[in-house]
């Protein structure tokens, strides 16, 4: 990066990035974006902008990481309440979950196509960091309910992966032609509730 910069401006130059490509990305989507736009909106050179990101998509995933971690976490204990019914609480979860999935604007417009460039476009690294990441996150709610009684409990790396297809699942939502998203969705969320959670007394 260029010496004139000092650590503090790097930094609000990344931070311009991620809070005007977010802005960008829910307007016109990831497609339709460009890099001249963005760095029109931040004011910098597209020659700067590289040194930041790879490409667009890369910023557009950071984007999406900070978006994510600002739900997750109020996500996960708003719904995985114990003081709840169990399994009115786990469905509200996976409901809420796949409605932040299919209404968000960042989130809603990831179709099997650009998902399919995203991940692409993204270092192998980036990529296997995120998920990781993902993973520790998400299991400590996991495992919290396991060892309360409150959840069978299943390999934590397998339980990983059926919610990574429930991403999936959603990412190819457009492709079920003639089957009913919604009515899939609620057999997909019966089930697994069904199988995960452990009746309580008098349910």
């Amino acid at each position: 990066m260029p010496k004139a910069w000092s650590t503090r401006e790097k930094e609000v130059i990344r931070k311009n990035l991620l809070n005007e490509g977010k802005k960008l990305f829910e307007k016109y989507g990831l497609q339709k974006t460009t890099v001249s736009d963005i760095v029109n909106a931040t004011k910098i050179s597209k020659g700067s902008f590289y040194l930041f990101y790879q490409s667009k998509e890369e910023l557009y995933f950071d984007v999406l990481e900070e978006t994510e971690r600002e739900f997750r976490d109020k996500l996960f204990k708003e719904n995985l309440n114990p003081e709840k019914n169990r399994r009115k609480a786990f469905k509200s979860f996976l409901n809420q979950l796949i409605k932040l999935l299919t209404t968000m604007p960042l989130y809603k417009q990831i179709n099997a196509s650009n998902y399919e460039l995203l991940l692409r476009k993204l270092p192998e690294d980036k990529l296997k960091d995120h998920v990781q990441h993902d993973q520790e996150d998400i299991s400590k709610y996991f495992i919290y309910w396991m060892d309360n009684g409150w959840m069978r409990k299943v390999d934590i790396d397998a339980l990983n992966g059926l919610f990574l297809s429930l991403i999936h699942f959603v990412i190819h939502r457009d492709d079920l032609k003639g089957a009913s998203f919604e009515a899939s969705k609620d057999l997909w969320i019966d089930a697994i509730t069904s199988y995960l959670i452990i009746e309580e007394d008098g349910e």
